[in-house]
């Protein structure tokens, strides 16, 4: 287990690492129809939150789907964790949770969150799936500036 009460668990380079590993995972899907497959089976095995779990104030609005969101602070990382109604809006949040979840604030606000584009998800999605990605990642950014 990861100790996140030492800051110096996780770093800018973990996150790069955890970006170029999505990006070799994805590399070898050669099309949007399994890229999809991928992302639903992500999906499916994203803990997600429990319903009862699901406050209206984590709720982020915007996208086609229902979207929740829980930012925890700890002494050294945020503790993400992320649900939706959709699967394949949860195989994204999977994808996000991969890069930001258990990170410092200051390696969030360090690193670019281009890699979701990079991966063909922003070009093949309905915009209002592709806003929710993008709302997602705001809110992270913005708690992990306020941390």
């Amino acid at each position: 287990m990861t100790d996140l009460a030492d800051p110096t668990v996780f770093t800018v380079a973990d996150i790069d690492a955890a970006a170029a590993a999505l990006e070799a995972e994805f590399a070898g899907l050669d099309d949007w129809s399994a890229r999809l497959k991928h992302l639903m089976d992500l999906g499916r095995a994203l803990d997600g939150i429990p319903p009862q779990q699901r406050r209206d104030q984590d709720q982020v609005t915007g996208c086609q789907s229902q979207l929740w969101l829980v930012i925890e602070r700890t002494p050294a990382a945020l503790r993400i964790r992320a649900d939706s109604d959709a699967l394949i809006m949860r195989g994204l949040l999977a994808l996000v949770l991969r890069l930001y979840d258990g990170r410092p604030p200051a390696a969030i606000l360090a690193h670019s969150p281009a890699v979701l584009d990079r991966l063909a998800v922003g070009r093949n999605l309905a915009p209002s799936r592709a806003n929710g990605v993008h709302l997602i990642v705001k809110r992270i950014r913005e708690a992990a500036a306020a941390a």
